[in-house]
């Protein structure tokens, strides 16, 4: 798709290696490998039949197509790609396509208009810098990564059509101005010519100018009724967009040039009313909000709440989200940065060629019964969905490198461990893996299931007790390297997916479709139940998406040095549940890998020791004013760790301090952690929750404890 052309020539991708084609045998060999793990013996015998008469017959002659199409062509895979992936996709972009960012508090607090001033400030800088080639290269550890996706950055919009949606890049004359929503009505702030490098000389000047504007809007602006509401009919499904916005040319010649003003806008800013306290209040409002401050066939959408969070919401049909985190980032930079040196508007003199004006559509019947229709599936979608957060800050990546695994892969096992958990089978799972190395790359699959996770789940859940600690861990090593490898080649390009899809589409009119193609093996087996991805970056404190299937799960991810962060979204599947048996395995996964040189009696005698120690407890909660055993002897030298002063016990409770555990027989290490508990004051909390310690501990680690039958 013609894009960009200033920075298609700045950052030529004809610079780099195609993107290759695989061979044919090697393809089958890898769906093999991961696709024949998902399904029992009898429904992958069938399938393979139909994959060997497919290599020895249509395969031949469709993989020489294949070549042929890519002698002539910057990337094979391309225009296929967006068409099978985006364009003909009639699902909602809202819940189902876009992905959005929530970025971190700046240090010091911003008022609405003064957060958003500054974004726009840095994003048309970022546009600048772009246009007139000053952006350093892509690279990743020095080496280069394409940048075409860039040229679809700004300007850009998608759209609906009857039967495939398709995108429009605006001219640099065309896209100078900036869409604003707030409270359900769009404005089009205009710039200066060339604000750019001369107009934003005096950035301050800049953004106190836009500030005074955005303020005016938000004093001044009374709110739209919903009903009338035009962002939300792109929450629709795509048919019923496209024939809304058909609907909506119709009624006035006047909405033509209004919405084609909305539309070739550079971005969108959404001043947001909301002003989201949790981190799942934050994060679906990022999503999707209301519905009404958001425009989300534009290319970005910068979000800014009432309370100054913000974040980010993008289409995917053109740009991948890896992309637009280096704007992310120095829009976050820039906002961090006068939150600290000029929190407040300065008094000085507006700045001359900047103007804001409200867009205004006209209304029929027909297409406010549009609007109604799309309020009642967006109200229903967001019913029927359910958002989860988990923040695991027990350890994050630095901890899994002492482990000596690849951290990605840990967590993706950590996925597997969770969803085999709660569901009892193993889920076909997309995992995104970056193919941006080769000219016009964008993505791959990377399969995270094989012979080794299927086999390190059944021996977590199914039958722990037949396999000793030492085997399980060394089928998570296994599985993780494994998973470690199979990305390492989709980034090289000799993944599965995108060449099955290639020579699927290699067929000509009329010619018959392959077995294989229709077979539920093959289909199935990428029916994506999770779908996953990992942006890690320390600006971000939200990131994710929807689920891709209905009776799947949408897993975005970070990996931080001492933390892992998950967003987890699905059609009330129990999203809050796998949350928890995600924290669950991780816990279990780095005990595994830690103790697996231990048996499992040993194993025992620590849970015991634990269990005694609470036992302990809870007999010294019962019984406040008497000690459970004698005072030390003057022969015992041994002094207990002291709590920090705050924590020390005061009044009547000091006389509770000093006891010892009434088991001779307790381990030195519940010994130890005996001492930690000395110097707590009675609490019946202790005393009631000491039965449930000691059952969890026991049922937490029931897969590492020798069997009691």
């Amino acid at each position: 798709m013609p894009g960009n052309s200033t920075v298609s020539q700045m950052y030529p991708s004809t610079a780099l290696q195609k993107l290759p084609i695989p061979e044919l045998d090697d393809t089958i060999s890898r769906f093999v490998t991961v696709a024949r793990p998902l399904f029992s013996e009898a429904e992958f015998k069938s399938c393979l039949a139909k994959l060997n008469d497919f290599a020895a017959n249509e395969g031949p002659v469709l993989q020489a197509r294949l070549k042929e199409r890519a002698s002539s062509r910057e990337n094979w895979l391309e225009e296929w790609w967006n068409d099978y992936a985006y364009f003909h996709n009639r699902a909602s972009v809202c819940f189902n396509v876009n992905y959005f960012f929530g970025f971190r508090s700046t240090p010091r607090p911003l008022t609405q208009a003064r957060l958003a001033a500054t974004l726009i400030e840095s994003a048309v800088r970022f546009r600048d810098d772009l246009e007139c080639g000053r952006l350093e290269h892509d690279n990743i550890r020095g080496k280069p990564m394409c940048m075409h996706q860039y040229q679809y950055m700004f300007g850009t919009c998608r759209h609906p059509g009857a039967s495939k949606d398709w995108t429009d890049v605006y001219s640099r004359a065309e896209s100078s101005h900036i869409a604003v929503a707030h409270k359900g009505r769009f404005f089009v702030l205009r710039l200066p010519e060339a604000t750019t490098a001369a107009a934003t000389s005096n950035r301050r000047t800049t953004v106190d100018t836009i500030e005074r504007l955005l303020q005016d809007i938000i004093d001044n602006t009374e709110r739209l009724e919903r009903t009338k509401s035009i962002g939300i009919l792109t929450a629709a499904l795509r048919d019923d967009w496209f024939a809304a916005r058909e609907c909506l040319l119709q009624v006035s010649s006047d909405n033509a040039a209004t919405l084609h003003a909305l539309e070739s806008a550079a971005f969108l800013v959404s001043l947001d009313a909301a002003s989201p306290a949790t981190h799942k209040e934050f994060s679906l409002a990022c999503h999707c909000g209301d519905g009404v401050d958001r425009y989300f066939d534009k290319n970005f959408q910068i979000i800014v709440f009432a309370n100054g969070r913000y974040g980010f919401n993008g289409e995917h049909s053109l740009t991948d989200a890896t992309t637009d985190m280096r704007m992310c980032n120095a829009m976050v930079r820039a906002a961090e940065d006068i939150s600290l040196k000029h929190p407040t508007q300065a008094q000085s003199t507006a700045a001359k060629g900047f103007s804001i004006d409200e867009l205004k559509f006209g209304y029929g019947t027909e297409l406010v019964n549009h609007i109604h229709r799309a309020i009642e599936y967006f109200d229903a979608t967001v019913a029927a969905h359910e958002m989860s957060t988990l923040t695991f800050d027990s350890y994050g990546k630095e901890n899994i490198k002492k482990m000596k695994v690849s951290p990605d892969a840990f967590v993706q096992m950590a996925m597997q461990l969770a969803y085999y958990r709660k569901l009892r089978h193993v889920p076909p799972t997309y995992e995104s893996a970056s193919t941006k190395a080769f000219s016009r790359g964008r993505t791959e699959t990377s399969r995270s299931v094989s012979h080794y996770s299927v086999e390190w789940c059944k021996a977590m859940v199914d039958s722990p007790e037949t396999t000793s600690l030492q085997a399980k861990a060394e089928l998570l090593k296994q599985a993780i390297v494994h998973q470690s490898q199979f990305t390492a080649q989709c980034a090289k390009g000799n993944g599965i997916d995108r060449h099955m899809l290639g020579l699927e589409h290699a067929l000509l009119a009329g010619e018959a479709k392959p077995a294989i193609f229709s077979d539920p093996v093959f289909t199935g087996s990428r029916h994506w139940k999770l779908s996953t991805s990992q942006i890690s970056d320390s600006i971000l404190d939200a990131y994710g998406w929807g689920e891709v299937v209905d009776d799947g799960f949408g897993v975005a991810y970070r990996i931080e040095n001492e933390s892992l962060h998950f967003n987890v979204v699905s059609q009330r599947l129990g999203s809050a549940r796998l949350c928890q048996y995600l924290s669950d395995a991780l816990m279990d996964m780095r005990f595994l890998l830690s103790n697996a040189h231990k048996q499992p009696h040993e194993i025992m005698a620590e849970v015991d020791a634990v269990a005694n120690v609470l036992t302990s407890i809870k007999l010294l909660s019962s019984s406040p004013k008497r000690p459970l055993s004698p005072q030390p002897r003057a022969t015992d030298n041994q002094t207990s760790p002291r709590l920090p002063t705050s924590e020390t016990p005061t009044g009547n409770d000091q006389q509770d301090h000093s006891f010892r555990s009434p088991f001779p027989t307790q381990t030195e290490t519940a010994g130890a952690v005996v001492g930690e508990f000395e110097r707590l004051p009675s609490n019946e909390v202790i005393c009631a929750l000491e039965t449930r310690l000691s059952r969890f501990v026991k049922e937490s680690l029931y897969w590492a404890l020798p069997s009691t039958s």
